[in-house]
This record gives C-alpha cells, sequence and structure tokens, in this order.
C-alpha cells in the first residue's frame, strides 16, 4: 500500500493583488497542508502583499545550505541594479558546474545549494535565467517596487506547480491539495477533461486540470503577474529542432553518447542510495546500464527493481512479451554491479492501487492499469534506503526513436514494405491532413465513441466529443519531427506532475536522463535516416550503436517491445469482489452519467472468461480507466 509519508521539495505562496497584507494564517495553512513534503524542515516569509513558502527534502549533498524563503537587496549584476526582491525555489539543477563557473560561484562549489544557483541566475539574467536551467526545478520572485510577480519551471522536467487566479488574488503551490485547502473559490468540474481522459486524447495536456479554476504551470513556461494583469510565456520550442548534419554516421553515436553520459552522471549526484526502475528494453537499460558504469568507478552499487507478472502473459500480449525479467536479468548480470529485484507486486491489487493514486494525484489518468506495478516498485525502492529513483520514460521519441522507413531510399523502402503496402504507404504522405482526416472519420466510428472507452455516450454527445477529437491539430502528426513532438508533448506534458507528485508518496525524487533537455534536443536534431540501419533494416539504431559496450546483445538487439501490465486480466480475476465493489460505487453514484457502467460491466464479464489479446487491452483502457475515472467522480460530489 501507499506509504503516507510525503517528501519532496515543494514551493507556495500567495500574492494579494489588492495590496492587502498576506495574513500569516493562509501561509499556515498552506504548508499544514504540504508539511509532509518537508521532513528536512520548511520555512515561510511574509513581505507585505506577497508570502512565500518552501517546504525542503535533501536529495543532493548541498541541500543542506537550503536558507529558503529570501528577502534580498544584494547585486550580483548590474541588471538587478540593486532591486528589492523576495525569493522562493525548489529542485535539481543538472548544469550545476556550468552554472558555478558562469556566475562566478565557485568559492562556495561545495556549499551553494541548487537553489541559491537559482536565485543568482536570476539575479544574473533575469527573465531570460529560465532557459539556462536544466533540471527539475521552479522559482518563484516578488518585486514589491514593481508590484510583480514572476514564477518559472523546468524545460520538460518532473515538477508540479499549480496555481489559482482571480482579481483578489493569486495562489500557487507545487501541491494542488494546498490550493484546494483554502476554498478560493466553487470547484467545477472540467466534463471535458474527464472526456479526453476517458478517450486518450493528448488535448487535455497543457494549463488545465480537471478542476476548471485550478491551472498547471506548463513545463517550459513563465509566467508573469502584477495587481491587473497575468501572462505567461514559453521559452523553450523543442519543436522548432534544427536538423543536424555530421559527416558520417558514427559522429551522431560519439556525440549522443558523450551528452547520455552527461544525463545520467549529473543525475547520480546524491547523499543516498541510487535505484532504477528496470525493464528488459532499451530505454531503462540504457540508464541502467550508464549508472552502473560511472558508479563502478567509485566501487558502488546500483540497485535495480523490475516488474514481473504473476502469471503467464503469453495469451494476452501479441507479438510482444510480457515477462521481461529475464531481460533486465541479462542487463544486470552484463553490468556486473547490478542487484536485481524481482517485483511481483503481489501485495496491492489494481483496484487498490487505483484507489491509493486518487489520494496522490486527486484526478484519474489514462494508465490506471500499471499503478500497482509502479506503486509496488517505488515502495521497494523506498524501503531499500534510496531517495532516488532513475527511469527511462521519455526514449520512445528520444533516444530509442524508431525512425521511419521513408527516411530510406526508395529502393529500402520497397525492399523493406513491399510493393503494395508501399504504395499505400507513400499515399499516406502525400494526402492532405485534413483529407485524411475526413477519410478516417467516414471509414471508423470517431474515437470518443468507439469501444476502447468508458465514456458514456450521452457525455460524449453533449460535448460534441467525437468532432473536438477529430478537429485536434495534432491528432494526426505527419512528419518525423510531428510524429515525435506527439509523443513527447513539449509545452504541454503533464507527465512531469505525476511522476513528481508519485515519487513524493514514498518520499523518492524521480530523475529521468531520457527527458534531459539536452539529449532530447540533440536526438531530435538527427535526421531520421539515421536512426534505422540501412544495411540491416533494424530500427533504433542510434541507441543500439552507443550501447554496444554496456549491453549485452540479447537485449541491445532485440526487435521485440515489452508489454506493461502484461498480467493484469488474471490479477484483476483475482480481486473480482474488489471489481465488482467498484462497479456497483460507479452504478450507485453519479459517476453513472459519466462513465457507461453497463459497457464496463460487459467488459468485466469479457475479462472473467476470455483470455485474448482484446481482452487485455479493454481491460485497460475501459475497465481500469474508467473505474478510476467514475471513483473521482463520486469522490469530487463527495459520495462513496
Amino acid at each position: 500500500m501507499v506509504d503516507d509519508r510525503k517528501r519532496m521539495s515543494g514551493i507556495f505562496g500567495i500574492f494579494n493583488r489588492n495590496g492587502d497584507p498576506v495574513a500569516s494564517h493562509t501561509l499556515e495553512t498552506m504548508q499544514c497542508v504540504m508539511a509532509e513534503w518537508g521532513p528536512d524542515g520548511g520555512d515561510i516569509l511574509l513581505d507585505g502583499a506577497v508570502g512565500f513558502g518552501q517546504m525542503r527534502h535533501f536529495t543532493t549533498p548541498e541541500a543542506q545550505f537550503e536558507l529558503m524563503p529570501v528577502k534580498s537587496r544584494e547585486s550580483f549584476s548590474s541588471w538587478n541594479d540593486g532591486r528589492k526582491f523576495a525569493f522562493t525555489a525548489a529542485g535539481r539543477l543538472d548544469n550545476r558546474e556550468e552554472l558555478i563557473g558562469r556566475l562566478s560561484a565557485s568559492d562556495r562549489h561545495t556549499a551553494i545549494p541548487d537553489s541559491e544557483l537559482m536565485l543568482r541566475a536570476y539575479q544574473e539574467w533575469g527573465e531570460n535565467c529560465p532557459a539556462r536551467l536544466f533540471g527539475d526545478w521552479a522559482f518563484a520572485v516578488w518585486h514589491p517596487e514593481e508590484k510583480q510577480l514572476f514564477l518559472a519551471r523546468d524545460h520538460h522536467g518532473h515538477t508540479a506547480l499549480y496555481y489559482y487566479v482571480d482579481p483578489r488574488f493569486f495562489v500557487f503551490a507545487s501541491s494542488r491539495q494546498a490550493l484546494l485547502a483554502l476554498h478560493l473559490a466553487p470547484m467545477e468540474m472540467d466534463e471535458l477533461y474527464l472526456a479526453q481522459v476517458l478517450v486518450s486524447s493528448p488535448a487535455y495536456h497543457g494549463e488545465r486540470t480537471i478542476y476548471k479554476p485550478v491551472k498547471r504551470l506548463p513545463p517550459a513556461h513563465s509566467l508573469t503577474v502584477t495587481p491587473d494583469h497575468m501572462s505567461t510565456h514559453r521559452y523553450w520550442r523543442l519543436e522548432d529542432t534544427a536538423e543536424l548534419h555530421l559527416p558520417r554516421r558514427e559522429d551522431y553515436v560519439a556525440a549522443f553518447t558523450e551528452l547520455f553520459d552527461e544525463a545520467v552522471r549529473c543525475r547520480l549526484r546524491s547523499d543516498r542510495k541510487i535505484a532504477v526502475s528496470l525493464s528488459g528494453g532499451l530505454d531503462s537499460g540504457s540508464v541502467a546500464a550508464t549508472a552502473a558504469k560511472f558508479l563502478k568507478r567509485d566501487d558502488k552499487r546500483l540497485s535495480a527493481f523490475s516488474s514481473a507478472p504473476l502469471s503467464d502473459t503469453g495469451m494476452y500480449v501479441g507479438k510482444r512479451f510480457g515477462d521481461e525479467f529475464s531481460f533486465a536479468q541479462k542487463t544486470a548480470d552484463h553490468c556486473g554491479n547490478i542487484d536485481l529485484y524481482k517485483i511481483t507486486a503481489d501485495t496491492i491489487s489494481p483496484i487498490q492501487a487505483i484507489r491509493a493514486m486518487l489520494t496522490v494525484n486527486n484526478e484519474p489518468a489514462h494508465a490506471a492499469g500499471n499503478f500497482f506495478w509502479l506503486q509496488a516498485i517505488r515502495q521497494a525502492a523506498r524501503s531499500h534506503g534510496s531517495r532516488v529513483l532513475l527511469t527511462g520514460q521519455m526514449g520512445n521519441a528520444g533516444i530509442s526513436w524508431t525512425g521511419s522507413v521513408f527516411s530510406q531510399p526508395a529502393a529500402f523502402q520497397r525492399r523493406h514494405l513491399g510493393w503494395q503496402r508501399w504504395a499505400k504507404e507513400l499515399a499516406k504522405q502525400y494526402t492532405p491532413s485534413s483529407l485524411l482526416n475526413a477519410y478516417r472519420q467516414l471509414r471508423k466510428p470517431p474515437p470518443a465513441l468507439g469501444s476502447f472507452s468508458a465514456l458514456h455516450p450521452d457525455l460524449a454527445r453533449r460535448l460534441n466529443q467525437a468532432e473536438r477529437m477529430m478537429s485536434d491539430t495534432v491528432h494526426h502528426p505527419r512528419t518525423p519531427l510531428e510524429q515525435r513532438c506527439h509523443i513527447i508533448m513539449p509545452g504541454r506534458s503533464h507527465g512531469g506532475f505525476r511522476h513528481a507528485e508519485n515519487g513524493v508518496v514514498y518520499g523518492l525524487e524521480i530523475r529521468d536522463p531520457t527527458a534531459d533537455v539536452r539529449v532530447l534536443a540533440f536526438t531530435l536534431s538527427v535526421p531520421d535516416h539515421i536512426f534505422m540501419d540501412p544495411k540491416t533494416g533494424l530500427d533504433r539504431w542510434l541507441i543500439r550503436e552507443a550501447m554496444k559496450e554496456c549491453l549485452p546483445d540479447e537485449v541491445r538487439l532485440n526487435r521485440r517491445r515489452g508489454r506493461q501490465a502484461g498480467d493484469i486480466v488474471p490479477r484483476l480475476r483475482a480481486c473480482a469482489a474488489e471489481v465488482e465493489t467498484a462497479l456497483d460505487e460507479l452504478a450507485c453514484g453519479p459517476a453513472a452519467a459519466f462513465v457507461n457502467v453497463p459497457y464496463m460491466r460487459e467488459v468485466w464479464a469479457m475479462v472473467l472468461t476470455k483470455d485474448t489479446p482484446d481482452t487485455f487491452l479493454l481491460s485497460l483502457t475501459v475497465l481500469t480507466r474508467g473505474i478510476m475515472a467514475g471513483l473521482w467522480v463520486n469522490g469530487f460530489y463527495h459520495v462513496s
């Protein structure tokens, strides 16, 4: 079950836009709600119309020197010109050494915390500084003379930052619960957001949350607030990455290896044990192998945790494989200093995990069927004494991008696809998006009304969800760059919010080298044809080539992909009473108007009797996702 000790650095604050002094008890309420974010202490600061707070959780050696929030009149540069300001921050900087050099802070190299480096960066570069800070971070600055609040967060990191604004005040916090606890306004549900989660539409990503009055500050954004104005600014656009042309294919491998090594190395900065979530694939395998390489130099070992099914998965996963543990074991054996632990998650059911995660994220999620094994891994990492968990979640569109066959010469395309498929796919490449969308709409039911969704048909019609889905401009990306950005969702993704909040529950900081901004920018600059071996047709060539010395060939050259939660069907059968109870709760509560409970019962009957890939998919997309959404709706209306 979920550990109730929440331990992750966070910030919070209030700006009374009418100029009234902030009441200390309001900040104290937020601090109380976020108390478990700060096992290593926390402070608040009142400065007239603004109040700031920080809750501390030490995961780096320098964090013990944290002294936030602060007020300052110092001038580190001509830009600041001695202006007064208040500042609070939380997070980790991955280009720390570079910043120390550029900000003339080498005299305190081992004693300067990352939050102070953020402060110095702001004093040096002002509102242009966010683009220069790599890592997982957020900060807020208040200028009393200008009556201006400036808030910023990382490019694409694991950071949560929510806010509420109205003419009276602006409130922000790493924890959404800290905002909800203030009862700032009636909390209205965003029904469209709920519907888009149920159909797994990417349109719900961005600033919205399922609570209409509460917003997110998305990745790569800053925000400026004054008494009568608010504006956001996106300071980084991965979509605008220019293509990089190097003389030889091997040059791309060398450049990538240097960047990826640094992305892993800088995330090993911790005064506690390092752990990694390891599957049998290339992404987490590359992270684990590279981390093990660096740790071995200091005669250290790496704890790795790998999810394994409780029963056979062959009838559910088709051409994929549902048990990746043997491949994870090969990676661990090859590295030599990895202690691998098999995690079967036999003490938590999928339904228990869903209920637990609703208390953490306080909103439904599309990947509800994965929560049982994710929670088990995080609990195990924490139990083994780790405060840092490495992952490789952003690899599919980055380090292990497959490459498109259409980036290869025409002769290769025909040989690889065959004449008939080649001609069909080629026609798609040159058909305007508007015509393709219209054709798809005629050929099959709109996604919102399809069989792989628990969305109630009445709600779909009321929201005109099918039309909204088809008009989503990012729904059918065309070029390889568009396809990759469709997956990554730069400037929009909610992924970092979830990883930050979920890590909090277990006292873990989740760090992902595959999401490093430098790695993402480089891999998206690599011409698409480089990702496919022109001789063999093997995809994901860049990462396979870079890992020649780090991963065993059985893993490095494996063409099959794993399937997460491959045994979800037998796990649901094993907790049948819990599933029935959840469905009864939905049928008898407000959720019945939002999720299609009769259809969910049909899927449940199939789950109980059929062992097929379709049953597996329906259990994830309709049953578990629908149960999570429905339970959230009932909770929203205070019905259980």
